[in-house]
Order: C-alpha cells, then sequence, then structure tokens
C-alpha cells in the first residue's frame, strides 16, 4: 500500500486542494507521522522538520497549513468535514485548529494504512 497516496486521497476527499502549500506541508507532515517521527510540539518540531525539508521557516509552515484548512472548511463538503472532525471542532472558530485537524487525520489514516 502507498501511504503517500492514501494521505493524497484523505486529503482530496477532505477538500485539500493540492495547489497549495499548505497541502504539500500537511501531506509531508501527516507522511512524517505515520512513519514513526514524533511531530509534537507541532510549533518546535513537525514544523521545524517540515521547513528545514522545504527550505521555509516555521512560522511560514504554521500560516500556509492554517490558511489550507480554512480554505477546505470554506470550499470542501461540509457534511464530509463533519463527519471527519466533528467532535475536533473548535466552537469559536467553527474549525479544528491545525494540530486537532493534523493529529484527527493521522488517526484515520493510521486506521486505513494499518
Amino acid at each position: 500500500m502507498n501511504i503517500k497516496k492514501e494521505i493524497s486521497d484523505y486529503l482530496l476527499y477532505l477538500g485539500v486542494k493540492p495547489s497549495s502549500k499548505g497541502y504539500r506541508y500537511l501531506s509531508e507532515l501527516i507522511f512524517v507521522s505515520l512513519s514513526g517521527t514524533e511531530i509534537l510540539p507541532l510549533k518546535y518540531v513537525g514544523y521545524r522538520i517540515i521547513s528545514a525539508k522545504f527550505d521555509s521557516t516555521e512560522d511560514c509552515v504554521d500560516k500556509n497549513i492554517q490558511n489550507c484548512i480554512s480554505k477546505a472548511w470554506l470550499d470542501g463538503d461540509l457534511d464530509v468535514l463533519y463527519r471527519e472532525f466533528g467532535n475536533t471542532i473548535d466552537l469559536d472558530k467553527g474549525k479544528p485548529t491545525a494540530k486537532q485537524f493534523i493529529m484527527q487525520a493521522c488517526e484515520k489514516l493510521r486506521c486505513i494504512c494499518g
């Protein structure tokens, strides 16, 4: 089973657009986590790993991932998103935080990929 393909399919299912930098960052961060590398806390570990790989900054990675999630929430299928993330949605923002989104996606993909 191709883990990167499963990640890509899942992100597309959620409405995350592959044309954004945030998609590449999310995809790689999820892959790193599924490969057994600890990514928490995101700001100091996960985003540092991704920023080094893509020659960026942690703040840039954070911003692009947040924008990517926001865009999925605006353009994606809300029924799908609420089914997948219903219990992790921040009531003030109406969507999950980046950490909640990433960890929920990792948990779901662990179940799919075994």
